[in-house]
C-alpha cells in the first residue's frame, strides 16, 4: 500500500495530453494519455476477428509474428504452449493485436479501439487488455452508464466524474497488468458498440475536465441511485477526503426504478451461493442477522448461522448472491418461514454522485459544476494541465 503522493505533471494541447512524469508510473505516450482496460479475464478462449489490415505483435519481444489484410473470425485459445490463433499457435505468453488506424477489432462480437493485448495466465486461461486512448474510452463507457436521453448537465457531471475516476486508476495502477475492468466493478465500458452519437458529443465537449481535492485526483465514486443517503468512501478504502465523506441528503433519486426494492431469498439460496463461492458447507442455514451498519445506515456485516457461522461485509454479502440481486447494502432483514424478506432502496454502493439524482437535479435546472458540487463537496473542476496534479495514494480502493 503506497504511502506517498504521485506528483504528476500533465500538458494539455489541443485537447490531447502532452506529457506524463509521475513517480513509479509507467511511461505515456506524448501526445494521448492511454488506459488499459480488462475486457476479458479468466476465459479458455475468445472470438476474434480483424477487418482491415494488421500485425500481430509479441509483447514482450515487439516481434511482429504475423501480418495480414485482414483476419476472419477466429477462436483465440489459452494452451499450454503458448496461444492459439485459430489454427496457428505462437509459444509466446502475450500477443498484441495492433490494427492500422482504419481497421476494426472486433472481440466476442464487440467492436473495439485501439490495441488489444491478449495474455495467457499461469492458469492457462485468458486475460484479454484493451489499451485505448482515455477520452475513446470514455465514449464507450458514458452511453452504458446512464441513458444517453438523458438531460446534458447530468451526462457532463457524469462525464467528468468518470474521467477522474478513469485517470486516478491510470495514474495510480502502473504495477498490476490493468488499471480498470470493463464491468462494474470499475465502470461499465462496451467499446465502440456501445458508443452513442449525444454521449459522444459530451465527451467531447467535457474533454480534460476532471475533479481534484486540494490537488489531488481522487477516485470519483458514482453509483445508480443512493435511495435518498449518500456513503461515506471509507466502505471502499481508508479515505478521509471531504468530497468521499457521505452523508449528503439525497431525495431527487426517487424516481429511479431502484429507489426502493424487495428481494426474497431463502436459506437454501444461501446455503448454495457459499458452498459455490466459498468452497463450505453452512447447511442448514437457520438465520440471517446484520451484525452492523455503517453511519449512514447501510450494512456493514452480516451474519449467517447454519452449521457454522459465517460473518462477511455488507459488500461480500452482495457479491456472494450477485450484484443485480442485492441491490444495495441499504436493507432490512425480516425471516419468513425457511427464507429472508429483504427490503431495500438504492443501487451501487451509495458513493459520491447518485446518477438518479444528478439526472433530477439537472431537470431542475443545476449545471454539471453545481450537480459535481453538491456530491462532491470541496472539489474543483479543472483542466488538468492547468495545474500541477498529485494522485492521491491508494488505499484499498477497487
Amino acid at each position: 500500500m503506497r504511502s506517498f503522493l504521485m506528483t504528476v505533471m500533465l500538458g494539455w494541447v489541443a485537447g490531447a495530453g502532452q506529457g506524463v512524469a509521475a513517480a513509479e508510473s509507467a511511461a505515456l505516450p506524448s501526445k494521448t494519455l492511454w488506459i488499459r482496460v480488462a475486457v476479458v479475464r479468466n476465459q479458455p478462449q475468445v472470438d476474434l476477428a480483424i477487418h482491415g489490415r494488421f500485425r500481430l505483435v509479441a509483447s514482450n519481444t515487439a516481434d511482429v509474428v504475423r501480418e495480414g489484410s485482414h483476419l476472419p473470425r477466429v477462436a483465440v485459445r489459452a494452451v499450454p504452449e503458448g496461444i492459439l490463433v485459430g489454427e496457428e499457435r505462437f509459444a509466446l505468453s502475450g500477443l498484441r493485436v495492433e490494427p492500422t488506424r482504419d481497421a476494426t477489432i472486433n472481440l466476442n462480437g464487440q467492436q473495439l479501439r485501439g490495441i488489444v493485448e491478449i495474455v495467457r495466465q499461469k492458469d492457462v486461461s485468458l486475460l484479454v487488455i484493451n489499451h485505448v486512448a482515455l477520452e475513446d474510452y470514455l465514449q464507450g463507457v458514458l452511453s452504458k452508464e446512464a441513458p444517453s436521453y438523458w438531460p446534458a448537465e447530468a451526462l457532463r457531471a457524469l462525464a467528468i466524474a468518470a474521467r477522474t475516476y478513469a485517470l486516478f486508476q491510470r495514474l495510480s495502477k502502473a504495477s498490476v497488468d490493468y488499471d480498470v475492468t470493463s464491468d462494474v466493478l470499475s465502470q461499465v465500458y462496451a467499446g465502440k458498440t456501445g458508443e452513442k452519437w449525444r454521449t459522444n458529443r459530451i465527451v467531447q465537449e467535457t474533454s480534460g475536465f476532471i475533479l481534484l481535492y486540494q490537488g489531488q485526483a481522487f477516485p470519483a465514486f458514482y453509483h445508480s441511485t443512493c435511495g435518498g443517503l449518500t456513503e461515506d468512501a471509507q466502505v471502499m478504502g481508508s479515505f478521509d477526503l471531504a468530497p468521499l465523506k457521505g452523508s449528503r441528503m439525497c431525495p431527487y433519486c426517487h424516481e429511479s426504478p431502484f429507489y426502493r426494492w424487495q428481494r426474497r431469498v431463502t436459506a437454501a439460496d444461501l446455503a448454495w451461493a457459499v458452498k459455490q463461492q466459498r468452497g463450505t458447507s453452512i447447511w442448514p442455514v437457520t438465520d440471517l442477522e446484520i451484525a452492523g451498519r455503517t453511519p449512514s445506515g447501510r450494512v456493514a456485516q452480516v451474519r449467517l448461522r447454519g452449521s457454522k457461522v459465517l460473518v462477511l461485509s455488507g459488500y461480500e454479502f452482495r457479491q456472494l448472491l450477485g450484484f443485480s440481486t442485492i441491490r444495495s447494502t441499504a436493507f432490512s432483514v425480516t425471516p419468513e418461514g425457511e427464507a429472508f424478506l429483504l427490503r431495500g432502496q438504492g443501487w451501487g454502493h451509495g458513493v459520491g454522485l447518485c446518477q438518479w439524482g444528478a439526472a433530477e437535479l439537472a431537470r431542475r435546472g443545476l449545471r454539471a459544476r453545481e450537480i459535481l458540487s453538491f456530491y462532491y463537496p470541496q472539489a474543483d473542476v479543472v483542466r488538468w494541465g492547468d495545474v500541477p496534479l498529485r494522485v492521491i495514494p491508494r488505499q484499498g480502493v477497487p
